[in-house]
């Protein structure tokens, strides 16, 4: 970081983190948290984009932005009454509000499975945003990632901490391709709620590993909706803390894959450590040619977070022989008076609705189309707003026409 001054306090936090770095486990095949996983995300080589056509590799748009990452600059269209800060100058500023948040929670979630590049990732930010909410959010914020040629921006840190009582809609959309390895890390406190939809996984070209730390007080509610549209090799991890009584939360994720190759890596951690908790999980493939996806889903529950209600579900669709997938759902219970569950299927279109559609004239690309957005509605019911839900099933629905008719 030659082209910034570094506070003491982030001083002092890489200091105490290098020296803990060793204690991590690297990941390799032994691993199970990493087997069958596609190893070229954890590669050190930068991929180049700077012969990109950065033209038609946009990634998903739905909406104009109000806050837009170009390299480790930030470009606002409204900054608005909430403090919105580059992450650069915030681990430069010694009386930083992040001071307190920054690293934390990274390390929190390091309990329970190994997460090196986070960790590399907290010793060597390049670019990124610092956010901190006092008031709720009339509109959604929408951060657009625009992608830099320049190879150097590869690691990417957020913090977003949302005060009591405040409800925020964060939709992040883009693609950027010189930055692979992401860290988010959220601070939720009492009765606040963020509603969080990434839409930066469209034809992401270079291999990519996001992580998203979500830390939650009593009555707070976290929504993700994650979209993955033919991505080369992305590879997602999100732990939730649930620390107090009453707290939602809601997992989403679907999966479009059709090229050669081509993977999608989720992997989920929901760690109820509250009584009378909520937590749902739900993900939806779609898979042709040789894709593959994988889903890791797990649902822990300390002694006290008596009356947990965990459930999970995660289902594939095979358009083809050579597709694979791989669910690996855990559950690892302490507490005797909870409700959890979880199913995994995978299977083909369904033969008879295929010929019922073709039977009354629907061209057999139509008919595709037809039921796969019908077997991806589950996952897009977890949105909670009418017009974000309707905006994005109108450009899933584009975009899977295309998939079928290319």
């Amino acid at each position: 970081m030659s082209h910034v001054d570094i506070s003491g306090w982030y001083n002092s936090l890489q200091q105490e983190f290098r020296s803990n770095s060793s204690k991590i486990e690297k990941i390799s095949r032994r691993s199970e948290y990493w087997r069958k996983s596609n190893l070229d995300i954890v590669s050190d080589f930068v991929y180049d984009s700077s012969d990109t056509d950065i033209n038609k590799q946009k990634g998903t748009c739905l909406y104009e932005p109000d806050l837009t990452i170009h390299g480790d600059n930030l470009e606002f269209m409204n900054k608005q009454s909430n403090q919105i800060s580059s992450i650069m100058d915030v681990i430069a500023d010694e009386q930083s509000f992040a001071k307190n948040y920054f690293g934390r929670l990274e390390e929190k979630s390091q309990k329970r499975i190994p997460r090196p590049l986070a960790r590399d990732n907290t010793l060597d930010p390049k670019v990124g945003f610092a956010l901190s909410f006092s008031d709720c959010l009339k509109n959604p914020l929408v951060i657009h990632n625009k992608t830099n040629t320049s190879n150097s921006n590869c690691f990417q840190r957020n913090l977003i901490v949302i005060k009591e009582n405040v409800e925020v809609t964060i939709i992040e959309t883009g693609n950027n391709l010189s930055v692979f390895n992401t860290v988010t890390e959220i601070y939720l406190e009492k009765n606040a709620k963020l509603n969080y939809l990434d839409f930066t996984g469209e034809n992401n070209i270079f291999p990519k590993i996001c992580h998203k730390f979500c830390d939650m007080a009593e009555n707070s509610s976290f929504n993700h909706f994650g979209l993955k549209l033919n991505t080369k090799a992305t590879r997602t991890e999100i732990e939730l803390h649930l620390n107090g009584k009453g707290i939602n939360t809601s997992i989403a994720n679907v999966s479009l894959l059709n090229k050669k190759n081509h993977f999608s890596d989720e992997n989920v951690l929901i760690n109820h450590n509250g009584f009378e908790c909520k937590s749902r999980q739900v993900f939806k493939s779609v898979l042709e040619n040789d894709c593959t996806s994988i889903v890791r889903g797990k649902i822990y529950v300390a002694p006290e977070a008596q009356k947990t209600d965990g459930y999970q579900s995660s289902r594939s669709l095979l358009l083809s022989e050579n597709s694979k997938f791989f669910c690996k759902p855990e559950l690892e219970i302490y507490a005797d008076d909870v409700i959890c569950s979880h199913g995994s299927t995978s299977s083909s279109l369904d033969r008879e609705s295929l010929f019922y559609l073709l039977s009354r004239g629907v061209h057999k690309s139509k008919a595709k189309e037809m039921l796969v957005i019908a077997f991806i509605s589950e996952a897009l019911e977890e949105i909670e707003s009418e017009d974000i839900k309707a905006a994005l099933s109108n450009y899933i629905e584009n975009w899977i026409s295309s998939f079928f008719n290319e």
